[in-house]
């Protein structure tokens, strides 16, 4: 938990250098104070990295318009530190370094008036690709340990973010503030704290005021509008400072989506694009009705607190474009010859691969490509271990796979819950063949325990037999989709609508010409089977026609007036036309609902519509 950078504003309207008040945030007796005054911290996280930066001012603005005197935000050190040793705060090559100037977003919060929760990890889960490191007691002693010799604590007040109902002091460690994580138990996990942390502030650090959504699910995760309300009302009453998590979830964009470990099949789950997560704005920063049932709380509740809020801002508007029609296409064999090559013996991981200055591959796709002698009965083709996360095989350029549809489907040739694959190849394809196993990352585990952290992405546990025999001599491609490789490929050629058989892997492209100021719109990926959408070289996140999401968010500041560069990777084929939308599908509602629960009574609200 820390002040900004060289000072702060106060509750009272006051600027308040630090060097005029040492004593900055601490904890006391019955509460917090800042600067030696009470202060109750009602906050909101926003993550910089999933907001485009020309929307910061207006996501702030609408906290702050809240009645929240704080934001709250992770820092990701795997965008921060593309390679070893490189720092991207903001002005690096990479195509997500314009969301990376940390500084530029605490500026902007000062400038809104709000305080600032800053959680450096490296380790910070949050449903992002790798999370960063795993949690030990020892890691965060040490990582403790290096922060104080870093800003001593008469500057800023740390803190453990727990599940204290469920772990109790397991993840805390001495002299260091212990906050509760909770959504629907929030009176029980306050009162755990309690027993365990006798005085000092009840401060909840994470209030899940949604959930976030995996592919392959049938809908989308909501929490139920009066279950949110209970649960929020009691921590305000409890007299608490209250963090949500999420204020505004924003999106997954490139290829950043983490995935969760399962105690049942299929073991991995690969996180949806949107992070949207059912909270108080929305994905592209709409209000919701969580967010007028909050603000009624807060000022019905928080009476003792100075609670004048700016008006909040309009709705960003957003359009309804045209359908695109997409007239250039590249295949797989042109792709390649753009690429890269890596000669190897044998297959390797992705994080193996001697790339990106000795780094390894970090997100993406990888082609492993080597000639076969197909006998005029047929084959048998044997991946050794797992396939880490979806494989693909063609033969000559033929895609064999199909495209998984249903979760039933990952019992063939694709996902990482597989081991020892065995594939038959049909003696039509007898002869000299080019054999290529494409294997898509679908995201690295952001939680779980340590093992779960070392598992690298490709083929990474085993050889690749052909017929019994090990295949050896492979042309190793890796496919990262970097906005300047996209925007310099050549070799395009035209595309009609009625080529939409393509049966391999296959870049699409259109022109969408816009007259007038760009404004936010929504990607329609309903009739297409697996992939990524670029606009004008900018990744915006993958789409799979399995669900629950449908749709993926396209940012207004992305486009510019004039021509624009729409951009499809299609796993398995082409469909001719793009769809846009003025409305995000992130997929249906469970019809039956979530279990009512939440403790406490609910108070009469009037939601907007």
């Amino acid at each position: 938990m820390t002040t900004l950078p060289g000072g702060v504003y106060d509750r009272y309207g006051t600027v308040s250098p630090l060097s005029a008040h040492p004593t900055g945030l601490k904890t006391v007796e019955s509460g917090l104070s800042l600067n030696g005054r009470p202060i109750r911290l009602l906050s909101g996280a926003i993550h910089y990295f999933r907001v485009h930066p020309a929307y910061w001012s207006d996501r702030l603005l609408k906290l702050r318009a809240l009645g929240c005197n704080c934001v709250e935000t992770y820092v990701p050190w795997n965008l921060h530190e593309p390679r070893r040793g490189q720092w991207d705060f903001g002005e690096g090559v990479e195509d997500l370094s314009p969301f990376l100037n940390l500084v530029g977003f605490l500026q902007e919060a000062k400038r809104q008036d709000l305080l600032v929760i800053l959680r450096p990890g490296p380790y910070i889960c949050s449903e992002w690709d790798f999370g960063g490191l795993p949690r030990d007691t020892q890691h965060l002693v040490t990582m403790y340990e290096l922060m104080k010799s870093l800003v001593p604590t008469d500057q800023v007040l740390y803190f453990t973010s727990d599940s204290a109902l469920y772990y109790g002091d397991l993840g805390s460690i001495p002299e260091v503030l212990q906050t509760v994580n909770t959504q629907l138990e929030a009176v029980k996990g306050l009162k755990e704290i309690r027993l365990l942390q006798p005085h000092g502030p009840l401060v909840v650090m994470e209030f899940w005021t949604g959930w976030f959504d995996h592919w392959l699910e049938p809908y989308r995760n909501r929490w139920p509008l009066p279950e949110f309300v209970s649960s929020y009302k009691d921590q305000l009453k409890a007299e608490a400072s209250v963090n949500f998590y999420m204020f505004h979830g924003g999106t997954n964009f490139g290829f950043m989506a983490g995935a969760s470990v399962q105690d049942k099949w299929p073991y991995y789950a690969p996180d949806v694009t949107s992070y949207d997560y059912d909270c108080l704005l929305s994905e592209n920063g709409d209000y919701t009705k969580k967010y007028y049932a909050a603000k009624e709380l807060i000022h019905q509740i928080c009476t003792d607190m100075d609670l004048t809020c700016p008006v909040p801002p309009q709705q960003t508007p957003s359009a309804l474009y045209p359908d695109l029609q997409l007239t250039r296409k590249m295949t797989l064999d042109c792709i390649l010859q753009q690429v890269a090559a890596i000669q190897s013996e044998n297959v390797l991981a992705m994080e193996d691969l001697p790339y990106n200055e000795g780094n390894g591959q970090s997100f993406g796709y990888i082609v492993y490509r080597t000639t076969v002698i197909v006998p005029e009965g047929g084959a048998t083709l044997t991946l050794k271990g797992h396939v880490r996360d979806l494989g693909l095989l063609l033969l000559d350029g033929h895609l064999i796979s199909r495209c998984p549809r249903t979760p039933a489907d990952l019992n063939g040739f694709g996902v990482w819950v597989n081991k020892n694959t065995t594939l038959d190849i049909p003696a039509l394809y007898s002869g000299q063949r080019h054999l290529d196993l494409l294997v898509e990352n679908l995201g690295r585990v952001n939680y779980g325990k340590p093992h779960h952290f070392t598992v690298k992405k490709g083929l990474s546990e085993g050889p690749v037999l052909f017929d019994g025999q090990i295949l050896k001599d492979w042309t190793i491609f890796p496919l990262e989709f970097k906005s300047d490789w996209v925007k310099g490929l050549t070799g395009w050629q035209q595309y009609f609508e009625q080529d939409t058989q393509e049966d391999g892997p296959i870049l699409l492209e259109g022109d969408l010409e816009l007259v007038s100021q760009p404004q936010d719109t929504f990607v329609d990926a309903t009739n297409w089977g697996k992939g990524i959408v670029l606009v004008n070289g900018f990744n915006l996140g993958r789409f799979w026609c399995v669900g629950p999401q449908r749709t993926l968010y396209l940012p207004g500041p992305l486009l510019k007036k004039g021509m624009n560069k729409i951009t499809v990777w299609s796993q398995y084929g082409g469909r001719g036309t793009l769809k846009f939308e003025q409305l995000p599908d992130l997929g249906a509602d469970n019809p039956s609902g979530l279990t009512p629960g939440g403790g406490g009574d609910l108070i009469n609200i009037e939601i907007p519509e």
